[in-house]
């Protein structure tokens, strides 16, 4: 009897096998994993050269549409501008903003569609009974549904006012389970804080200014620690969301409570790191003080804001006065109160003319910063070596004077500002928090993508810019008109004949 046949050659030699009788023997019966195991390896090379050849014809198809079709003549085919800033955002930064978890260093979530699509927000804040809610009747020319007004704090609530279909009041929690919105990242602080936030929807036809803008009216800051302590939701971290997602923040100062409370310091800090140029100062019922006294408030008010300011020059401060009480007043005061007026109101005009501007500047500096963060990462990645393993990486992170020195170093390196970069303490907590597994690899199409789109994409935006803010100033805005009540001619011819009138 023959020995028996190996495995390998069990298939080939299983025909010449004979049994003791010297007649063929029975074929063991064959299962179909046996039958499939020489064929793997040829599956796995023809899909192997499949997939070599897609990704050859996607990479050919890519550079005819880049030689043909120029970025510039790409952006012009959509013909709404912000449509087309929140398709350059969602192709070529946000795929980079996901690999290098962006907003958990910056405290910045991902650009929803509503935030292209939203109107431009006017934030008012201030100290409890300092006239918010009387600043925004006037500037609406009605009373949103739900305002309260008084000498105590009345509002106790974050409202936005906004156009709808008719009056009526909607909880939080709708306002931010609607994607329209934008308010969709405050979910993060809370249902506490969303029993605490309405919105107020009044009709255009009614409103004519929500056709163009949004306002919020918020609670008023309180003076005592104690009453501080009491809130049930982080104030400041809301109100700081507000600021940054703001067109306009109006800072409300009475006469009578000049005072900086530690609440009220936090939320201007707040308010300098994040939207610095957004901030305007109104001292607000300044129709009750003499020439004197006005001079000697100012001063005080100047003082104050010294303080938490971090600029070496002041901004400038307008008056606000109401009509009823400027009746008893002199021609010059009211001149003086009138001019005061139509320039705070020229300011909440200006805000959906520069809506488009601000949106394409806000892009940019998050480009600006995703870059630097970009470098950085990979420059921390070449820590990691094979022999020396993360140790090195490691204690870079973890020390804020060795984390600078390499932001220091990349930006030497690269050309690009160091103040684009975090501060090294804020970075080391974030990575001691999540740790090292943070730092991975950048691949280099998602680099090149994103300047591309700082280099080309974006800046070929600002001359359609232009444009639009010039055809909307020749069309006109519906509801501008009120916004203003008068032009800056028609007010300033009024500040020259009322004078000469006394």
């Amino acid at each position: 009897m023959l020995a028996p046949i190996s495995a390998p050659t069990a298939a080939v030699g299983r025909k010449l096998s004979l049994s003791a009788s010297g007649r063929p023997a029975d074929r063991a019966p064959s299962t179909p994993l046996k039958r499939a195991v020489p064929l793997v390896p040829l599956l796995a090379i023809s899909q192997v050269k499949r997939r070599g050849w897609r990704c050859a014809r996607r990479s050919f198809a890519a550079r005819l549409r880049q030689y043909f079709v120029k970025p510039e003549e790409q952006l012009k085919v959509l013909p709404d501008l912000l449509q087309t800033l929140q398709g350059v955002y969602e192709a070529k930064l946000l795929p980079l903003e996901r690999k290098l978890q962006f907003g958990s260093f910056y405290d910045s979530a991902e650009l929803s569609s509503a935030y292209f699509t939203s109107k431009p927000m006017v934030l008012v804040l201030g100290q409890y009974s300092t006239g918010k809610s009387t600043l925004i009747s006037q500037l609406l020319q009605a009373e949103y549904p739900g305002m309260r007004v008084g000498p105590e704090p009345t509002t106790d609530k974050f409202v936005s006012i906004m156009a709808g279909p008719s009056r009526q009041q909607l909880p939080g929690f709708a306002l931010c389970s609607n994607p329209s919105q934008p308010f969709g990242q405050l979910n993060r602080f809370g249902t506490r804080f969303l029993d605490r936030f309405e919105g107020a929807l009044m009709p255009v036809q009614e409103v004519p200014v929500l056709g163009l803008l949004s306002l919020v009216d918020t609670p008023g800051v309180l003076s005592g620690d104690k009453q501080r302590v009491g809130r049930s939701y982080d104030f400041e971290g809301v109100m700081g969301w507000f600021a940054e997602n703001a067109d306009l923040v109006l800072v409300l100062f009475d006469p009578n409570k000049l005072d900086i409370s530690d609440e009220f310091r936090r939320c201007l800090e707040a308010l300098g790191k994040k939207s610095k140029s957004k901030v305007r100062f109104v001292l607000n019922k300044a129709e009750k003080l003499d020439h004197f006294d006005l001079v000697h408030v100012y001063g005080a008010l100047m003082w104050s804001l010294s303080k938490v300011s971090n600029n070496p020059e002041m901004p400038h401060v307008y008056c606000s006065a109401t009509e009823e009480q400027c009746k008893g007043l002199s021609d010059e005061a009211k001149a003086f109160f009138r001019k005061e007026e139509a320039d705070l109101r020229q300011e909440v005009w200006q805000v959906p003319l520069d809506n488009t501007t601000r949106k394409v500047n806000d892009l940019l500096r998050r480009g600006r910063l995703l870059r630097c963060h970009a470098l950085l990462t990979s420059y921390l990645l070449t820590l990691r070596g094979f022999l020396r393993g993360r140790r090195v990486l490691r204690e870079t992170i973890a020390d804020p004077a060795k984390l600078a020195a390499a932001c220091t170093h990349v930006a030497q390196t690269h050309g690009v500002s160091l103040q684009d970069f975090l501060p090294a303490e804020s970075m080391t907590e974030t990575y001691l928090k999540f740790g090292d597994e943070m730092i991975q690899h950048v691949p280099a199409e998602l680099i090149q993508q994103a300047e591309e789109a700082l280099n080309t994409d974006i800046p070929a935006l600002l001359e359609r810019v232009s444009q639009k803010r010039e055809e909307m100033i020749q069309q006109g805005m519906p509801g501008a008109d009120s916004l203003l009540r008068a032009t800056p001619g028609e007010s300033a011819e009024a500040e020259k004949s009322e004078p000469s009138k006394g």
